[in-house]
C-alpha cells in the first residue's frame, strides 16, 4: 500500500489501526441501526460505545448508501457531536484513524475507495466542529489534522459527486466542510488561512471539468469560515481574491483551463452571495466584502 511521504505521522498511524480495526466484521443487522436512527437513540446499554464505533467506522467505506451515509455517519455525528457521548480518548482514536483513511486508495479513480475517503473526510469535520466548541485538541494536533485535510483535498483524483445506485462521493464537498471547520479553529495561524485558500483555488484550477453538484458553494462556505474570523490576513486574502479572480492566460484554450475559469467563477459568485445575505457585520466581514467586489470588478 502506498502512503504519500507528506502524509503527518497521524496519518500513518491512522492507516494501521484502520487496516486492523476496519477488518472485522460487522455484528448487527441493518435493522438494528435502523432503529437507532429512526429513534435517534444514544448507544444500547450492555453495548460496549468503541466495539460500536468501530463498526459504524468500517460503514463508511460502504458502496451501500444506507449503510455508509444514513446509518454509519449519521450515527456517529449524532453520538460525537449532538449527543457528546464519545470520551476525547476515543476522539482521538477516531481522528487517528479517519485522517489515515484519507490515504487509502489515493489516486484511484471510478472505484469504490473513494466512500471510505470522502465519507472519513465529512466525519472528520464532526470532529473538528466539536474542538470548536468543546476544546480537546493542542496546538500540534491541529497542525497536523489541517494538514492532513490539505493533503487529502490536493491529492484526491476521484471527483465524481453522486451515483444514481451507490449514492454520493462528493469528496470535494466534504473535504469543504472539513475545512469550514478547520478554518473557525482558535488554533489556526494567520500564515494557515493562506494555506487553506491557495489549497481550494488549486483544487478548482485543477480539477479537469466543471463541478456540477454544489462543490463550489460548499468550498465558498470554508473561504467564509477564514473570512469571518477577527483575526483575519487581509493582505493574504486580497492577493487570494486577486488571484482567483484572474481571467486565463492569453494563448490556446483547453476544456481543462476553461473549466478551470469556470469553477474558480463559481466560487466567487457563491462567496459574494454568502458575504452579501450574512447579517455579521464585523471588521473583517467588511473588509472581506470590499476585497471580493474589487477582484470581481478586476480591481487591482
Amino acid at each position: 500500500m502506498f502512503v504519500p511521504g507528506h502524509l503527518s505521522a497521524l496519518v500513518l498511524s491512522g492507516v494501521m489501526f484502520a487496516l486492523v480495526s476496519q477488518s472485522a466484521p460487522t455484528t448487527h443487522p441493518k435493522s438494528f441501526w435502523r432503529d437507532i436512527v429512526e429513534r435517534r437513540s444514544a448507544p444500547p446499554a450492555g453495548q460496549p460505545l468503541p466495539a460500536l464505533l468501530q463498526e459504524l467506522s468500517g460503514y463508511l467505506g460502504s458502496a451501500d448508501p444506507e449503510l455508509r451515509d444514513d446509518i454509519g455517519y449519521t450515527v456517529l455525528a449524532r453520538w460525537i457531536y449532538v449527543d457528546k457521548v464519545v470520551s476525547v480518548e476515543e476522539r482521538r482514536r477516531l481522528l487517528a484513524q479517519w485522517s489515515g483513511n484519507l490515504a487509502r486508495g489515493i489516486g484511484e479513480e471510478g472505484t469504490d475507495s473513494v466512500f471510505r475517503r470522502s465519507f472519513s473526510a465529512l466525519a472528520l469535520g464532526v470532529l473538528a466542529a466539536l474542538d470548536n466548541e468543546a476544546a480537546y485538541l493542542d496546538q500540534p494536533e491541529f497542525d497536523r489534522f489541517l494538514t492532513a485535510a490539505i493533503a487529502y483535498l490536493r491529492d484526491e483524483r476521484d471527483l465524481r459527486g453522486f451515483d444514481p445506485g451507490k449514492g454520493w462521493m462528493h469528496s470535494t464537498a466534504h473535504t469543504a466542510d472539513l475545512l469550514k471547520f478547520l478554518a473557525r479553529s482558535r488554533h489556526l495561524q494567520p500564515a494557515q488561512q493562506t494555506l487553506i485558500l491557495g489549497a481550494i483555488t488549486d483544487k478548482l484550477s485543477r480539477a479537469g471539468s466543471v463541478y456540477t453538484h454544489g462543490e463550489d458553494e460548499r468550498l465558498a462556505r470554508a473561504v467564509l469560515s477564514i473570512a469571518a474570523r477577527s483575526d483575519l490576513d487581509e493582505a493574504g486574502f486580497r492577493r487570494w481574491a486577486a488571484d482567483t479572480a484572474r481571467p486565463a492566460e492569453a494563448g490556446p484554450q483547453t476544456p481543462a483551463t476553461l473549466a478551470a475559469g469556470q469553477n474558480r467563477k463559481h466560487l466567487l459568485v457563491s462567496l459574494h452571495a454568502l458575504l452579501s445575505v450574512d447579517a455579521r457585520n464585523t471588521p473583517s466581514m467588511q473588509a472581506a466584502r470590499a476585497i471580493l467586489l474589487s477582484a470581481l470588478k478586476g480591481e487591482r
